[in-house]
């Protein structure tokens, strides 16, 4: 019972469509036979009857598409499919009306009464013909409807969360890039000097176990990144200080927008590893708002280039892909290296 009170609750649209239709298609066909108002005889059961007959059609179609699924491993049926369960649930129907209808005579002994003619035999059939048409059109076209719609539902929740896996993924990446750089770091201040080294390992450990729990979640607001980065920066200055400035500019700092979380940590850090900024000549690091949210920093090249294999920036560019269908834009110059991210927007911080 709990089932059927569910199929009548998943389908009440299209039925409470049938009923409705079933009311108007017995008007249209009472008025159309009558030749004035005088002759108009409308019996308020006929439409009901109508409906019945529209309801089981219904019914016996998605029986027959259910009993064809079972057989077919397909996910979901193409529009041939759908005909050939019109023409299967045509033929059965057809047989089923007609047989039913001599069983009912036989029992109340009408048979010559209701099968006298074969015009009558032929009217009845045709009839019968006619109403599978048009309510088995109805009923073929919303179960097809209704399965792509289903069908695109799925797929998008399937796109959905395989773009969360790969965004996960390309966090997981981020993150032993991001403690083996400092780890190298911590290694050369062990050799310079120790006490700087002890500095360093305290003050990251509290930034790495803030980076644990923000790299749990999808997107943050951008000032949550954006403190984030000056307590990296801080961190850096312990090994290069005065070497590197930071200017964070303030349209961005009052700015709604979210962000993957470690996206401008991986841009401030690519610009410090990849460049040798001195005290007369620093290498300065600007963030701002600008068509995108943009980290541009003079170039001052290392005499031996660090090996750079890009898998942050690539791993950076898949994210936004995936969050935003939008890649990041690298612009670079002789004396400049910049990068856009696309923005996202919300009316709440994340």
């Amino acid at each position: 019972m709990k089932k059927i009170i569910q199929y009548l609750k998943n389908n009440q649209t299209f039925i409470l469509f049938l009923f409705v239709f079933s009311w108007v298609l017995t008007l249209k066909n009472k008025i159309g036979f009558a030749s004035s108002w005088n002759d108009l005889v409308f019996h308020p059961d006929a439409p009901f009857w109508v409906f019945i007959d529209a309801f089981f059609i219904f019914i016996f179609i998605d029986f027959i598409k259910g009993i064809f699924e079972k057989k077919n491993i397909k996910e979901t049926p193409s529009a041939w499919e759908y005909l050939k369960f019109f023409g299967v649930s045509f033929v059965c129907y057809i047989f089923i009306i007609n047989l039913f209808g001599i069983l009912v005579s036989m029992a109340f002994n009408t048979v010559s009464r209701n099968f006298n003619s074969s015009y009558q035999i032929t009217y009845k059939v045709f009839v019968q013909i006619i109403d599978f048409i048009i309510f088995g059109g109805f009923s073929l076209a919303y179960l097809y409807s209704k399965e792509n719609r289903n069908y695109r539902k799925r797929l998008s929740a399937y796109e959905i969360s395989n773009s969360k896996s790969k965004i996960h993924q390309l966090k997981a990446q981020l993150n032993p890039h991001f403690l083996f750089n400092n780890l190298n770091i911590l290694d050369q201040l062990i050799e310079e000097d120790q006490l700087k080294a002890s500095d360093f390992l305290s003050r990251f450990s509290e930034l790495y176990r803030y980076a644990l729990r923000s790299s749990e979640k999808e997107l943050i607001g951008i000032r949550e990144e954006l403190t984030f980065i000056q307590n990296y920066f801080e961190l850096m200055e312990t090994k290069y200080q005065g070497y590197y400035q930071l200017v964070i500019k303030n349209n961005i700092k009052t700015s709604n927008t979210i962000v993957p979380p470690f996206c401008l940590q991986v841009l401030v850090e690519n610009a410090i590893v990849h460049n040798l900024g001195t005290i007369k000549n620093p290498v300065i690091i600007h963030i701002t708002i600008e068509n995108g949210i943009k980290v541009t920093n003079n170039k001052i090249e290392q005499s031996r280039k660090k090996k750079n294999n890009g898998v942050a920036l690539k791993n950076l560019n898949e994210q936004f892909k995936l969050l935003t269908n939008t890649p990041i834009t690298i612009q670079e110059s002789e004396s400049d290296f910049t990068v856009i991210l696309p923005l996202m927007k919300t009316n709440n911080n994340a």
